[in-house]
This record gives C-alpha cells, sequence and structure tokens, in this order.
C-alpha cells in the first residue's frame, strides 16, 4: 500500500469534513478554535447563561446592542448613522429584529476533535502502521535528542502555536480550509505565510542535516 493517499482524493475528504462542518453547525471549520472553546468550557458555559435571556427576547438584545455601540461610537455619531439609514430604507419595508446568532455548545467542539483522533487512528489501521510514536522522527531526534531539549521544543513549539493561531485569527484549517474556499483575503495572506515559513524551515532542516 502506498504511503499517502492520492492527492485527489485527499481533496474530496478534506472538502467533505469542512462543507459537513458547515452545513452541521452552521460555522466554519477551525481546530485552534474548536481547541479554545473545549479548554474554557466554564468560561464558555458562563457566556451562554449570560445571552440566554437575550435568545429567549430579542428586543432585549437589541437595545443592549444599541447602548453598547453609544457607548463605543458616541450618541451623535450613532445618531448620523440611523438617520442615514432610515433616510435609504424603502417606504414599505419593515425592520426585522435583530436575531442572536445561535452558539455551538462546546461539546461539540469536543466531539469534532475526538474525531480527529479516532480518524487519524482509522487511517492507521488501513496503511497497517498503528502504535504510539513518542518522538517526532528521526531528523527531530538528530537535531534536539530525546531527553529535556526533546521536552523544551515540544512547549516552545507548542506555545509558538498557539499565539500564532490567537494572533493570526486561526490556524491552516481555519484559514487554509475555510477561509481559501471563500477566497478570504485575510485567509489567503496568512496560508500564503504559513505555507511560506515551513517551506523555509524545511529547508534549512535538511541543510543542517
Amino acid at each position: 500500500m502506498t504511503e499517502y493517499l492520492p492527492w485527489w482524493m485527499t481533496a474530496i475528504l478534506l472538502a467533505f469534513v469542512t462543507l459537513g462542518f458547515y452545513f452541521a453547525n452552521n460555522r466554519t471549520l477551525g481546530v485552534s478554535g474548536s481547541w479554545a472553546r473545549v479548554v474554557q468550557w466554564k468560561s464558555d458555559r458562563a457566556l451562554d447563561e449570560a445571552s440566554a435571556a437575550f435568545s429567549q427576547k430579542p428586543k432585549l438584545f437589541e437595545d443592549a446592542l444599541m447602548a453598547a455601540t453609544i457607548e463605543e461610537f458616541g450618541e451623535a455619531e450613532v445618531t448620523r448613522f440611523l438617520e442615514s439609514r432610515h433616510q435609504n430604507k424603502s417606504a414599505t419595508g419593515q425592520q426585522e429584529p435583530v436575531a442572536v446568532a445561535r452558539r455551538v455548545h462546546w461539546s461539540v467542539h469536543l466531539a469534532f476533535l475526538c474525531a480527529l483522533i479516532l480518524g487519524g487512528f482509522i487511517g492507521a489501521l488501513i496503511r497497517g502502521k498503528t502504535g504510539i510514536q513518542v518522538d517526532l522522527g528521526t531528523v527531530h531526534s538528530e537535531l534536539f535528542g530525546k531527553g529535556f531539549a526533546f521536552i523544551l521544543t515540544l512547549f516552545v513549539g507548542g506555545a509558538l502555536i498557539g499565539f500564532g493561531t490567537q494572533l493570526g485569527g486561526g490556524c491552516t484549517s481555519g484559514h487554509g480550509l475555510s477561509g481559501v474556499s471563500r477566497l478570504v483575503p485575510s485567509s489567503l495572506i496568512a496560508s500564503m505565510t504559513f505555507f511560506a515559513a515551513a517551506i523555509a524551515f524545511s529547508m534549512a532542516i535538511h541543510y543542517l542535516t
């Protein structure tokens, strides 16, 4: 059996996962965002409880949103905007009340992350290479060993990934799959940055080894 699946097959599978996640949850796919929701499940629950009253009373949410908008931009600016919108509104149109967007429960994100692990296990079964690997391959072991330096690289690398995903507003799945497929400019720039950095680092590792 080949080492990797054909590119066209993985492209179809990734598109199926991305679209399936969107149609099932009405949200774009993002692994780092799902991980953050799971880690912060307590604050997530508190936020759901606080927004419960707004979801049942859209008018209350609209009033609270208007108060926050006035506090942020000033009453004069908000009044000017409302007057201009009123002038452009059709004579017969009636403005619909503001609806509160449905938040996906954190348990959905947990199920998604568990499915990623299960999918990797199934893939290993198909390839006939099941087992637990505690290192990152021979190249990583040659560069950093298997002792304290190995643990340090994992810690620093994980911290940089977490910082980068928060700073960039997403990871390779959120930007590379969901964003690029929708031609979002920020996602296009972020994905080009991801892959350019990966290519440069891979070439540097190649010359170092």
